[in-house]
């Protein structure tokens, strides 16, 4: 494990050893899951093996027992255990080719309880499901939900009534010129009557 610990820090890596437990002290740029898994792959002869890292996305564990590799990442309060068997392969040769352990030697993922086995795996790297070797980054607060106010929508306009110009007055009455006899039935002017009488001049 001496050989091992001399080994990551000749990779640059800042790290705390005690039993067979690896912890990368300086939280990893990317996902602690990646950083576990290329710790690992760098001590992958000292099997069995624990490793850890942390960052502002979680905490991540992993331990290989070859040929069993297990991996555990803490994130948004939820644990996530994932195990894998390589067979004849190593970590570091997948870490190297594709940055990952492909999902076709995958033998099981868990959210809640674990077999015996996995828990046994864990313990001989020096690591424990039951809580993260690291503190978990704190979650900022979501920002309050501010309701956008619609301004005030103004009434429409009423619309001016089209006013025409104005009719014409109707044509005026016109004094009356004549006056109406009642014995002839005629319409003849004021001067053809008897003045004091109704008729008119021809009908007296």
């Amino acid at each position: 494990m001496a050989d091992a610990a001399e080994t990551l820090r000749g990779h640059r890596l800042a790290v705390d050893v005690e039993g067979r437990r690896i912890r990368l002290v300086e939280p990893a740029r990317g996902d602690p899951g990646g950083a576990v898994l290329r710790a690992l792959g760098l001590v992958e002869d000292v099997a069995p093996v624990g490793a850890a890292a942390h960052g502002p996305t979680g905490v991540a564990a992993g331990v290989w027992c070859d040929p069993e590799l297990y991996l555990v990442r803490w994130t948004r309060g939820r644990r996530w255990v994932v195990g894998y068997r390589l067979g004849d392969s190593r970590p570091n040769h997948y870490v190297r080719t594709e940055g990952r352990i492909p999902t076709r030697f995958e033998t099981g993922n868990w959210y809640g309880a674990v077999p015996a086995e996995v828990d046994e795996a864990f313990l001989s790297g020096d690591l424990l499901l039951d809580e993260p070797p690291f503190p978990l980054p704190v979650e900022p607060s979501p920002p309050p939900v501010v309701k956008a106010v619609r301004p005030a929508r103004a009434a429409p306009a009423r619309k001016a009534r089209a006013t025409g110009p104005a009719s014409p007055a109707g044509p005026r009455a016109r004094p009356v010129t004549t006056r109406l006899c009642p014995s002839c039935r005629m319409h003849k002017a004021p001067g053809q009557f008897v003045e004091g009488s109704e008729l008119c001049v021809d009908c007296r």
